[in-house]
Parts: structure tokens; sequence; C-alpha cells
């Protein structure tokens, strides 16, 4: 299996990359744009163009041999009309959004950080299609994923962000899981985990599996 890796932007694609590798995959990326700021204006303004882009980097890695498309980035997938790319890409795609949709029916109540407000928009319109008895709460969280661009160490950015304050008022409102809805985040994921008293939810694992029986 080759799997072809589409995400935001170079820094994200090369984790997903380097997820896949480590788990024993070949790989090869797709980055849709240059930044995280870039890529969080396409989003929000030029939703059409950044789907083309999208479609042509899946069809451009299946040419190179992909044999499924692992789409590493939430808000990607919120932003773009993800059933017409999956329509015109002859290989399987997952998303973490389809990971979502099997979290929302086995929680009541569920915390998100995203990358921006229209991602954190688009997880809980996906967990409520579900599940529209399932609570979303969230937040959207740009200036996280720049400092995890920048490579900033996870610990200062943990405690520079008041990390563990903002999950705990998440615990204290009542959640039952922790999303981590951006896949930026599992830079910072052992120092969440470690601080928080629920489940964390990283859907990269999942996604493989799915990716995986779909070949």
């Amino acid at each position: 299996m080759i799997v072809g890796v589409m995400a935001g932007t170079p820094v994200d694609t090369q984790m997903g990359v380097d997820y896949i590798k480590a788990k024993g995959y070949e790989a090869i990326g797709f980055a849709c744009s240059k930044s995280a700021e870039e890529q969080n204006e396409m989003q929000i303004l030029h939703k059409d163009e950044l789907l083309q882009i999208a479609i042509n980097g899946c069809l451009d890695m299946v040419k190179k041999g992909a044999t499924g498309i692992y789409v590493y980035c939430n808000s990607l997938s919120g932003a773009i009309d993800m059933d017409k790319l999956k329509a015109s890409v002859p290989v399987f795609v997952i998303t973490p959004l389809d990971i979502y949709k099997m979290c929302a029916k086995e929680y009541k109540r569920l915390s998100v950080i995203a990358a921006n407000g229209q991602s954190l928009a688009a997880i809980e319109k996906t967990i409520l299609n579900a599940n529209p008895e399932c609570t979303v709460f969230g937040a959207g969280l740009l200036p996280l994923v720049v400092e995890i661009e920048a490579n900033t160490p996870s610990g200062t950015i943990y405690d520079s962000f008041q990390l563990k304050k903002l999950t705990d008022s998440f615990v204290a409102i009542g959640c039952d899981a922790f999303i981590l809805g951006c896949t930026h985040f599992p830079y910072v994921e052992k120092e969440i985990t470690d601080g928080i008293a629920v489940k964390v939810i990283n859907p990269a694992d999942t996604m493989l599996e799915l990716l995986i029986a779909n070949q």
C-alpha cells in the first residue's frame, strides 16, 4: 500500500507522512498551501480554488502510485466539498470527519480544539448530523497551529497557551471526551493527555485502519 497524504501546509503534510511511515507503510505527500495563514485564508475566502487544488493534488499522488488518500487535515476536510473530491478521485479517501461520525454515537458531550472557527463548526455539524443528541463545544486556535509550525517546544506551547486551564474548563462543563480537532495538535498530545481526566481522541489510527480495510 502506498498512502497519499494530503494536508493544508508542508508542516502537517510532513507530520502525516512521518506518521504513515512510522506505521510501516510507504507514503507520499501533497500540501495545499505554503503556510497556516495562507491555508486559513483559502479555506474561508477561496473554497472553490482550494477544492480544485486538493483534487489535482490527489490525482497527482494517484499517478505517482498512491492506492489510498489520507487527508491529514481537519480544517481542510471541513472547508471544501469532500463528497465532490471523493467522487473525483479513483481511490479510497479517508478524513478525520469520517472518524467523528463514529465518535458521535459513543459520547453525549464532546469538547474540541480546532485550527479555526470554521473547522470547529464543521466538526460540530458532522457530529450532530450523526447524533443530534450529542452536545459539542470547543475553541478555534489558529495561533496554536502557528506556534507548532514554528517548532516551538511542546511543553512551552502547553504552558504559554494555558492549555491545562482550557481542558479543565471543558471537563468542568461536562465533556465525556476531548477531540484533537487539528492534525497539528498531536504535537502537544502527551501534555494534554497527561493533564486531562477524560479520553483524548486522536483520529489518526482509526483513519489508517479504515484506509487499510478499503484497499
